[in-house]
C-alpha cells in the first residue's frame, strides 16, 4: 500500500496518522550516509519511487506502514561499516536491519523514523567446489539461494518456503527439510562476514571465535551485521514431496494418528520431514494443509510418512520434482497474502501416551478465534504449525559445535509449534495479538498438567523457537546459555548499538 492509499484508508477508518517526523541527529546522519555512499540513499524525497518501492517489500502488511526516515541500499560489507560507523556518531539514532522482510514483528526489520539498512542488493549464493561450501548473501529469499546452487548439484539446510528470507532464518536458527539429517540450519553455518559493533568487518568463524560462533547459531543479529554466510552444503537432487489439503472432518483421526507417530518415530528415516497445519477460517471452517518432502526422487511405501500419503486429501499434489520447484511452490500460496501478520511460537514435549494433544489444541484455538473468525472478516484465518524436532537434531547440533538454542546429543524428541494469524484492519491488531497469546497463556497452564499425566519428569528442557516468535516473547531467556550468550553479547557491543538502538529479541 503506497502513502496515498494509506492515507485514504486512514480517512475511511476515522483514523489520524501521525507524519514522519525524524529528528535532526537522523536527518543529519541520513545526510552524511549519503554523501558518503551516493546513490545508495532513498528517502521520501530522494529517489522517493525506490523508497516506496522498499517499504512494500515487506511480507506483512502491517510493515509497509512503518517509514524509515532513509533507505541504505548497501552492495558489500565495506558499504555496511561506512553505515555503523556514521551511525556510532550519531547515539539517539535508531536503526534496523532487514534482509528478506518475512519477520512480521514490528521493530525487527524495520524502523519508524530511523536508519534502514535493506539487503537488497546483497542476495544470492554462489559454490566452491573445492571446498565444498556455499558462500550465501543475506538479501532476498530462499527461491534465490536453492535456485542458484541446484545447477551444482548442492544445497544447504535452509528455508522450506521458498518466499521466506535468508539473513534472519539463518541467525534465528531455522528448521529445515534437511534437519533430521543435518542439524538446524544455524548449525551448518562455519564462517560469518560480519560488520562488529565498532564498524569493523570481521570474518568469525569457530575456530578463532568458538564462543562467538556458538551464539550467533540462534541469537538473532545481536552481534553484528552479517553480509555473507559460509556454509557446509547438502547433496541434492530430485526430491520427492508437494503440499495436500483435507478438509473431511472424518479424516481427522487417521490425520493426527499419522501425524503422532510421525512426531515419535519419523526420524527413523531422516530423510521425511513434514509441516502439520490445522488452519481456521470464517465460520468455524478447519482445513489440514500437510507439506511434504523426502530427501529422494521416490517415496517410501512403508512407515510413518508413507502413512501420510494413504490418506486422500481435496487437493493433494506431492510429486518427484527439483527442489527448486517445490519450494517455490510451497511458498507461492502465502506470497499475496495481503494481510497484517501474527507469529508466536510454543515448544511441545512429545508426549508418546497423549495422541490427542493436537486435537486438544487446535480445539482451543477454534474456541479462541470463533469470535473473531465471523463474517465481518471473510478473509482472516489463524492457524496452528506443528513441526517435529526430532531428538537427532541435537545430536547433529552437538557435532558441528553448538548453537545458541542449546541443543545438545541427549535430547527428547520436541515439536516447534508455530502459531499465526493474519488479518486486514488495524482496528483489528490489538485482538488479533491478543488470540495468539491466549494461546500460549493456556499451553503454560496445560503442558505441566499433560507432563504429570504421563509421569514424565515436569523440567523438560523447551526453549523458544526465535524464527516463529512473537517480539514480546522471552526467546532468549528460555535458552539454557542464556547468562553467558548475555555477558558475551556486552562484550561484542559495548555501547549497545545492538542491544539498545535496534530491535528484535534481546539477551
Amino acid at each position: 500500500m503506497d502513502r496515498i492509499s494509506r492515507l485514504l484508508l486512514s480517512a475511511l477508518l476515522g483514523v489520524q496518522l501521525v507524519a514522519a517526523a525524524p529528528d535532526q541527529a537522523t536527518t543529519v546522519a541520513c545526510k552524511e550516509i549519503n554523501l558518503v555512499l551516493p546513490g545508495k540513499v532513498l528517502t521520501p524525497t530522494l529517489l522517493a519511487l525506490e523508497y516506496e518501492s522498499e517499504t512494500s517489500k515487506y511480507w506483512s502488511t502491517t510493515l509497509r506502514e512503518i517509514d524509515p526516515a532513509c533507505i541504505v541500499q548497501p552492495t558489500s560489507a565495506e558499504d555496511v561499516s561506512a553505515v555503523v560507523k556514521i551511525l556510532l556518531k550519531y547515539p539517539t539514532v535508531k536503526f534496523a536491519t532487514r534482509s528478506g522482510g518475512h519477520d512480521p514483528n514490528v521493530g525487527h526489520s524495520s524502523v519508524q523514523d530511523g536508519v534502514l539498512i535493506a539487503m537488497t542488493d546483497l542476495a544470492g549464493a554462489t559454490y566452491d567446489a573445492a571446498k565444498k561450501v556455499a558462500y550465501v548473501k543475506p538479501g532476498g529469499e530462499w527461491n534465490d539461494v536453492i535456485g542458484a546452487l541446484e545447477p551444482s548439484g548442492v544445497t544447504i539446510t535452509g528455508g522450506r518456503l521458498g518466499i521466506v528470507g535468508v539473513g534472519g532464518y539463518l541467525l534465528q536458527g531455522g528448521i529445515s527439510f534437511l534437519s533430521a539429517q543435518e542439524g538446524l540450519a544455524a548449525d551448518n553455518i562455519i564462517g560469518w562476514e560480519t560488520v562488529m559493533s565498532n564498524g569493523s568487518i570481521v570474518n568469525v568463524d569457530a575456530a578463532t571465535h568458538p564462543d562467538l560462533a556458538q551464539a550467533m547459531r540462534g541469537s538473532g543479529s545481536q552481534f553484528g551485521i552479517v553480509t555473507k554466510f559460509t556454509v557446509k552444503v547438502h547433496p541434492i537432487g530430485d526430491v520427492f514431496g508437494g503440499m495436500c489439503i483435507y478438509t473431511a472432518a472424518d479424516q481427522e483421526p487417521a490425520l493426527y494418528s499419522a501425524f503422532h507417530n510421525f512426531a515419535g518415530t519419523g526420524a527413523n528415516d531422516s530423510k521425511a520431514a513434514i509441516i502439520f497445519t490445522d488452519n481456521l477460517s470464517a465460520g468455524g471452517a478447519k482445513t489440514k494443509i500437510v507439506f511434504y518432502f523426502y530427501d529422494g526422487p521416490v517415496a517410501p511405501t512403508t512407515g510413518p510418512f508413507a502413512d501420510f500419503l494413504k490418506i486422500p486429501g481435496l487437493i493433494c499434489a506431492p510429486k518427484t520434482q527439483k527442489y527448486s520447484e517445490l519450494l517455490r511452490n510451497n511458498g507461492e500460496s502465502s506470497r499475496h497474502l495481503d494481510a497484517r501478520v501474527s507469529f508466536r511460537t510454543y515448544t511441545l514435549p512429545y508426549i508418546a501416551s497423549r495422541p490427542q494433544m493436537y486435537q486438544e489444541v487446535r480445539d482451543k484455538y477454534a474456541n479462541i478465534t470463533a469470535p473473531f473468525l465471523t463474517a465481518l472478516r471473510p478473509k482472516a484465518q489463524f492457524s496452528t504449525d506443528f513441526q517435529p524436532l526430532p531428538s537427532i537434531v541435537g545430536t547433529h547440533t552437538a557435532a558441528k559445535g553448538g548453537n545458541a538454542m542449546g541443543l545438545t546429543a541427549s535430547d527428547p524428541d520436541r515439536l516447534i509449534l508455530e502459531i499465526q494469524g493474519s488479518w486486514q484492519l488495524a482496528s483489528d491488531d490489538e485482538q488479533g495479538y491478543g488470540i495468539t497469546r491466549q494461546l500460549t497463556e493456556w499451553l503454560d497452564t496445560q503442558v505441566p498438567l499433560w507432563l504429570a499425566q504421563a509421569g514424565m519428569p515436569s523440567q523438560v528442557y523447551l526453549p523458544l523457537f526465535m524464527n516463529d516468535a512473537a517480539g514480546d516473547q522471552p526467546v532468549v531467556q528460555s535458552y539454557s546459555g542464556y547468562a553467558k550468550f548475555r555477558a558475551l553479547q556486552r562484550w561484542y557491543d559495548p555501547l549497545g548499538l545492538f542491544s539498545r538502538r535496534a530491535g528484535g529479541f534481546k539477551y
